[in-house]
């Protein structure tokens, strides 16, 4: 039976720990000492998302073990786990990678401190948080390390002390070159250094009562969990998962497929593309008949999207989404606009990029132009006329006649369609076969003509399909 191998140990008597390059050391030491886990929120610059940190930290007393990560597939370091005496090491570091594992993997929880690490007891550092992102204290330390071409590897490093000792440690070590600061077993404190790798992060784990820090793992950009095992063992950290057994673990842990918090983090990162205020959308129309069948998404599904498809339980969903998207379309451009307004972006006929507006008028004007196979053309019309006739009371004017009908129904399947071809590839690149609410989402958020058809429907913007 294989058990995790200490690497080195050190004590801690001063409740509490100073972490990162000598500076972030340095300025932990310089700073007073917080209690238990302390709340950071990240703050936003430009489209960076940072913590500010004081590099100290509440840490349980006695003895702290160090181990290496190894990974497996190349034989090399590739990170560190450094827990105290007590804590159960391999139930410890599944916790934190659930919690806040490596912003490079699938399904690893938050990548920023939050309400759930709170909740969880996990610190989160990220690479722009210390090192040379951070530069206070750096001239007390005498400036950077000074490059030494010949010893020169791409690497990340950081230290890991007692409070009460770590401007004595920062002096030592800093009379050592980097790559050799860990070579010297030291009482107060080790230093973590991985060769050949590059950003790095960090993640404090507390005790259940959030008082103390009892663990601390160290990794980086190139840390493959999958693949990494703790010195001594020979399981990985994680279990290996292909995108097809991800996918349908999450259809059964019911994750959410809604994409609405995609949403939300575009409009975090950008201005563009943020929804109308409340008093402009439209929906839900739960009144409604659906203007598109089951039957008219499988004909759009078969002619553009290479076979991919709906899958429950989230079928439904999809359809409802998208003729949501339609029926707000309709309600706001077709029932409260005159018929020559329909489509007012239409380029010269000398122009060589064709507008949305250029395919929608030529599908209003040529209804059956580029026929659709098995599309009930008849009943789509039927539904749509319906629900114009229901929206606008006129039943005898302009959506009375069956050509302009039949030309707007061919408006809206050419939409469908350039929405569920935009969906598909979101899904490719999700490695799924299966276009869920999200990809419909994200087709329409990253396409600023299908953004501005759309952007009136409520449930777009709220997820309540």
């Amino acid at each position: 039976m294989t058990c995790p191998q200490i690497h080195t140990h050190f004590t801690v008597q001063s409740d509490h720990l100073c972490y990162g390059e000598l500076h972030n050391i340095w300025q932990g030491a310089s700073a007073e000492p917080g209690h238990g886990l302390q709340a950071v929120s990240p703050k936003v610059a430009g489209t960076v998302r940072t913590h500010q940190l004081d590099h100290n930290v509440s840490a349980q007393n006695g003895t702290w073990n160090a181990f290496q990560l190894i990974d497996t597939t190349r034989d090399r370091l590739t990170g560190w786990f450094v827990a105290h005496e007590a804590v159960d090491v391999l139930q410890e570091i599944d916790k934190i990678l659930r919690v806040s594992g490596s912003p490079y993997e699938e399904d690893s929880g938050s990548q920023y401190n939050d309400e759930e690490t709170m909740k969880q007891g996990v610190l989160v550092i990220n690479r722009y948080d210390w090192g040379l992102y951070d530069k206070r204290e750096l001239d007390a330390v005498g400036g950077h390390d000074e490059f030494d071409e010949s010893t020169f590897v791409i690497r990340i490093s950081a230290g890991l002390v007692d409070h009460a000792e770590a401007k004595a440690e920062v002096t030592f070590w800093k009379n050592q070159s980097e790559n050799r600061r860990g070579e010297e077993q030291r009482p107060h404190g080790v230093w973590l250094d991985v060769p050949n790798n590059e950003y790095q992060f960090g993640r404090f784990g507390f005790d259940d009562e959030h008082s103390a820090a009892r663990s601390f793992l160290f990794f980086s950009t190139n840390t493959v969990f999958t693949q990494t095992v703790i010195a001594g063992t020979q399981q990985p950290l994680r279990k290996y998962e292909t995108h097809e057994e991800r996918f349908q673990r999450r259809l059964q842990e019911g994750f959410d497929f809604r994409g609405v918090e995609l949403l939300r983090t575009f409009g975090v990162q950008s201005s563009w593309g943020a929804s109308p205020g409340d008093e402009d959308l439209l929906g839900p129309h739960i009144d409604d008949e659906p203007v598109f069948q089951e039957a008219d998404f499988v004909a759009l599904l078969r002619r553009n999207t290479r076979n991919l498809g709906f899958v429950e339980p989230w079928k439904d969903r999809v359809k409802l989404l998208l003729n949501e998207l339609l029926m707000s379309y309709l309600e706001r451009y077709i029932v409260r606009l005159a018929a020559e307004a329909l489509t007012p972006q239409r380029g010269s006929p000398e122009s060589a990029h064709r507008t949305v507006d250029d395919f929608l008028f030529q599908h209003l004007t040529q209804p059956y132009a580029d026929p659709i196979p098995d599309w009930d053309t008849a009943a789509a019309a039927a539904r749509v006329r319906a629900f114009l006739f229901s929206h606008s009371g006129d039943d005898q004017g302009l959506f009375s006649d069956d050509e302009f009908i039949a030309g707007l129904c061919r408006c809206l399947a050419w939409l469908m369609e350039e929405i569920l071809e935009l969906a598909s590839n979101s899904a490719k690149d999700s490695y799924r076969s299966n276009i869920m609410p999200a990809d419909v989402r994200i087709a329409v958020r990253n396409d600023a003509e299908l953004l501005s058809a759309f952007k009136y429907s409520r449930v777009y913007w709220d997820g309540s399909e």
